[in-house]
């Protein structure tokens, strides 16, 4: 296997010790702007649920726990070793049962309907299978007037990496918010940032 295309596996799917150990810390460190825009965007505040799909190693999470105000925030990450990573990082916050961590999908979930206040997801809609299908059900587990932030490159930087070659599916923003409205998200909006490293954007939608 070549080296970049056993890179752009971990960024899919951290795994094995090099996933557990380094991409961990590389996800932190890299997407450290993505994830304080998406916290900006975020906003937590008194009372809220929060749930973050794709949790990685954790910067985001750690963000939203140090608001004291917020009730419960739980992650789902498709990686054992994310998962096995912020439960060693986050013991305490779990054993007080304010954050929730599940391995898998976010169709294997194990909440009901309209239960998060707030969903964020950042570096992950590259992988969706059906992204219609992947927003319809974050706009179930949303309460009224509950929000979904979700952060990605630009479709122009991400196209300009080695990335597509290895599965990683580029989006205009204008594509990603058409489907947001055709499952029920009003009221969407999207800065565009960059830093040293890349270009990004964060769309915002809100259920009504």
């Amino acid at each position: 296997m070549g080296i970049g295309k056993f890179l752009a596996q971990q960024l899919r799917q951290p795994w094995g010790w090099f996933g557990g150990q380094i991409i961990s810390r590389v996800l932190n460190r890299d997407n450290a702007s993505m994830n304080e825009l998406a916290l900006e965007m975020l906003n937590p505040s008194q009372g809220d649920c929060i749930l973050e799909v794709g949790f990685g190693g954790g910067y985001l999470l750690n963000k939203i726990l140090a608001d004291s105000g917020v009730k419960l925030v739980a992650g789902v990450d498709i990686s054992p070793e994310m998962v096995a990573f912020c439960q060693r990082r986050f013991q305490s916050e779990i054993a007080t049962g304010k954050l929730q961590l599940h391995c898998g999908n976010l169709e294997d979930l194990p909440y009901r309907l309209a239960y998060f206040t707030k969903i964020c997801t950042v570096n992950t809609i590259y992988f969706w299978s059906d992204v219609k299908q992947t927003l319809a059900r974050m706009h179930g587990v949303l309460r009224q007037g509950g929000l979904l932030v979700i952060c990605f490159n630009s479709q122009g930087f991400l196209k300009q990496t080695i990335l597509p070659k290895y599965g990683f599916q580029a989006y205009e923003v204008e594509r990603v918010k058409d489907w947001m409205k055709l499952v029920g998200f009003q009221n969407i909006y999207w800065l565009e940032k960059s830093d040293t490293k890349q270009d990004f954007i964060c769309i915002v939608g809100e259920k009504i």
